[in-house]
Order: C-alpha cells, then sequence, then structure tokens
C-alpha cells in the first residue's frame, strides 16, 4: 500500500511572518509506517503548493487542527475523487466526527494518538476482514450512523517510538525561521499534560499522564539534528517540558556531555520555575535562551474560571527569577473569559506592562471542541466557521463585550505593550528588520485575518 501524509497550510500570523516547522505528528506517523516496511511519502503544503497525484496513493492521512479544517477537507475531497481511502487525524477532526463523516470525503477519523491505530488500520484495509469495528480509536460511517470504536490506551513507553522521520521531507526548507540568527527546528519529548486547563485540548487528546522520553534517547535526537541536519536551535514544544526538572537537568547535562552548541527554548509553568532555581541555572549552561509561560489573566478569578492552578504572585516571582538568569521571556495572555469586562482586561493589560517580559501573546478566548471550555460556551457559540477559531476573534456570544470591542481591545493590548517604552519600540523594529517583515507581510496577515479564511 502507497500512502501520502498531508498537512495543510497554515494561515493567519504564521504564514505572514513566515513561520514554518515541520508536521512532527506526520512524521512520527510516517516513521512507525515505515518501520513496519510501508512506502510512505510527506506533502507539507505550508512549503509547497504544488498539488499531488493523488490517484498514485491507496490512502491518504490529513492531519488538522481547528483553523486549518476546510483546507485539510479540500485535500480530503481531492484525494477521495482520485480514488483514495481517506483518514484524518489531529487536535480537531475526532471532535467533530459527526460533522466531517456526514460528508463524502472521509472515509475514517483516528482519535488521539495515532501511530499504531493507523497501522492497525492500514492492515484492515489491505486484508479480507473489513470489521473495523476491532480497531481501537477509529470513528466510521456504517450506513447511516456513526460508529465509534473505544479509545486506545496511550502509548505508555515514547522510546519505543522511531525517531520522525525526517528524510521524507526538505529539512532545508525550514531553515529560514531563525531563532536569533539561528534555524530552529521543534522537538517533542513527551505527551500528556496533567493541569487539564479548561481552554486547551492537549490533556483530552494526549491524556493526563504525562509520558517522557528518557534524557538520553532526547540527545541522541538533539545530535541528529544538529549534526546531521545543522539546526543550531530546538524549540521543545511539550505542553510542560519543565514538569520533571530532574529530567530537564538530565538533558542539560546531556547537552552539555556531548558539546552540543544548541540554543533552545521551551514551555514552562511559572511554579516550577520559582521551586526549581537551580534547573534554570543549569539549562542556561546547556545553551537555553527562551522560556514561555501562560500567565493569562490579572484577575485570579478568571485564572479559576480557566483552570489555571496558579498565582499572580508565583508569577512576578517566576518573571524575576527568569530576568536573573538571563532569560528571554515569552508570555501569553487570554482576553475575553466569560466573566470579564473591560475593565478586568485592561487590568491585565497593565499586569503585563509590569512584567516587562521581551514578548506578550495576546489571544482571544476561544472554545476549541474537545475542551471544556467548548463544552461551557456551546450554547452561546454564534460563529461556526472554523478558520476564524484563531484567538483573534470572538466566536461567541460574550455578555459584556461585543465582537468589534473585543477587536479593538485586542489592538489595543498589542499597542499598548509593544510602544510601552522607547526600548520596546526599538525591539520590534529590530525583529521586523530581522524577519524582513515589511508591508508586504502587513497586507498578507490582513487579508488573512480578513478575507483568506
Amino acid at each position: 500500500m502507497k500512502i501520502l501524509l498531508a498537512n495543510p497550510v497554515n494561515a493567519g500570523i504564521l504564514r505572514a511572518v513566515g513561520v514554518h516547522f515541520p508536521p512532527m505528528g506526520l512524521l512520527y506517523l510516517g516513521a512507525y509506517l515505515e518501520r513496519e516496511g510501508y512506502q510512505v511519502e510527506i506533502r507539507d503544503f505550508c512549503t509547497t503548493g504544488e498539488i499531488p497525484d493523488y490517484a498514485a496513493y491507496d490512502l491518504v492521512g490529513i492531519s488538522a487542527d481547528t483553523t486549518r479544517h476546510l483546507k485539510a477537507m479540500e485535500i480530503a475531497r481531492q484525494a477521495k475523487e482520485a480514488g483514495c481511502t481517506v483518514v484524518m487525524g489531529g487536535p480537531h477532526p475526532c471532535y467533530i466526527d459527526e460533522e466531517i463523516l456526514a460528508g463524502p470525503w472521509v472515509d475514517f477519523i483516528v482519535h488521539g494518538e495515532g501511530e499504531a491505530t493507523l497501522l492497525e488500520l492500514v492492515r484492515a484495509l489491505e486484508g479480507s476482514d473489513r470489521g473495523w469495528e476491532g480497531i481501537q480509536g477509529i470513528s466510521f460511517r456504517q450506513d447511516a450512523r456513526v460508529v465509534r470504536t473505544p479509545l486506545r490506551p496511550f502509548i505508555q513507553d515514547l522510546n519505543s517510538l522511531p525517531l520522525p522521520v525526517r528524510h521524507l521531507v526538505d529539512m532545508d526548507l525550514y531553515r529560514r525561521t531563525k531563532f536569533g540568527e539561528r534555524p530552529i527546528t521543534p522537538v517533542v519529548t513527551s505527551r500528556g499534560c496533567p493541569t487539564n486547563c479548561h481552554f486547551c485540548s492537549s490533556s483530552s487528546f494526549f491524556g493526563t499522564k504525562w509520558r517522557a522520553r528518557s534524557p538520553e534517547a532526547v540527545a541522541e535526537e538533539l545530535e541528529e539534528l544538529h549534526g546531521k541536519y545543522g539546526f543550531g536551535a530546538v524549540a521543545f514544544v511539550d505542553d510542560n517540558f519543565t514538569l520533571s526538572p530532574q529530567r530537564v537537568v538530565a538533558i542539560s547535562e546531556e547537552i552539555i556531555k556531548r558539546g552540543l552548541d544548541l540554543w533552545w527554548w521551551n514551555f514552562s509553568r511559572a511554579e516550577t520555575l520559582v521551586r526549581n532555581e537551580e534547573m534554570l541555572k543549569v539549562m542556561r549552561r546547556a545553551g537555553a535562551k527562551t522560556v514561555y509561560i501562560g500567565v493569562e489573566s490579572a484577575s485570579p478569578r478568571t485564572l479559576d474560571d480557566l483552570g489555571k492552578k496558579m498565582d499572580l504572585d508565583t508569577v512576578i516571582k517566576a518573571v524575576e527569577l527568569l530576568k536573573k538568569h538571563g532569560f528571554e521571556i515569552f508570555a501569553s495572555y487570554i482576553l475575553g473569559s466569560p466573566r470579564d469586562d473591560a475593565r478586568a482586561i485592561h487590568e491585565t493589560i497593565r499586569f503585563a506592562k509590569r512584567l516587562d517580559t521581551n514578548v506578550a501573546q495576546f489571544s482571544i478566548l476561544t472554545p476549541y471542541p474537545g475542551t471544556a471550555l467548548y463544552e461551557e460556551l456551546k450554547e452561546h457559540i454564534w460563529l461556526r466557521h472554523w478558520p476564524f477559531y484563531d484567538s483573534q476573534h470572538l466566536v461567541f456570544k460574550h455578555r459584556h463585550i461585543s465582537f468589534m470591542r473585543m477587536e479593538w481591545l485586542l489592538l489595543k493590548a498589542n499597542f499598548l505593550y509593544y510602544t510601552r517604552s522607547k526600548k520596546a519600540v526599538q525591539d520590534v523594529w529590530r525583529l521586523a528588520r530581522r524577519h524582513k517583515l515589511g508591508l508586504g507581510t502587513l497586507f498578507t496577515f490582513i487579508k488573512d485575518y480578513f478575507w483568506g479564511k
């Protein structure tokens, strides 16, 4: 069986600024299938607009998140019309499987981790026994109803997975995404998130039990990225890279021991940083430059509403500690929680300016399918055009703030933050020049933002 795995093109700000990372989920799927002897190709539409000859493949697998749903469905239509079996997966299709399977373009939807499920499905498609009900973790249409099989248990030993098949994509096409002056690429070292924030589907998709690769296995992948592919920087894209401080120290020591000249950034939680200053020292020696923390709001009530178990004093201490050790800090903020009003949002903006981190990412609260927030707000959602679920648009009827005012508050947050000081303006200008962000970038973003969805 000849298999094509497809990654739909990005939209919005990522496309505008030219940030392209290889599709790690598909690279893991491809590695798993290739290890079992299957012929696999990967097409990343973020790096090429060329439409493949779908008729040359037996099965087309498509990974999609919420904003790229329509683009994924267009790939599915083209593949199905060419006679392929079409499978979809990723952190969106499994939560709206009835909507997708009501149409004619998709045959199966894979839920959660896809490696073992897709392999079993491929083997069943090759065989004579088409009893799909025995395959864990899929949805399919049978007559007029959608059948969902029991969920497959999560993979416990992540070291058992082969390294992502980066040789199936042109890694040079991703070298334009830079960290400083170095090309940067993502690395996944763990799955699962025990925090279960109400606005995030990660705990539902990958489970609440945290599963991690060993420090030695992570270091081997880093050696490949540095030595074979020539990347000088990596992004640890785990939901919470520092969940086990001892493991972070061990990974850092492996990087130092192997002499890997790497810069890196990662996601973390404030309380972990405050409790583990020695971890930060080792991270810095190993090349860590940037830490991304989710602050989300200046309102304790809003933090509770979002399931964000954190206090603001801890955030302040974490930022002070990161500055003390010379880290660049990215902080994220969510505007428009159901009980927020304009005053609460302005307080969050003031708090962000007080923290004075290098980057502040402001987003509008978005109820993604698969989240507790979606279940809470689904009766109030007025816009179900999935490309607008990009954290830049208010898609539910807010009790205090109108759609247009929320858009204005988002613009205001960014303007006030990035003009908070002369240095902040200079930093933005340097960033724009480094990444060649000119009027063309602005026009592309505006087009995607309003019309190009």
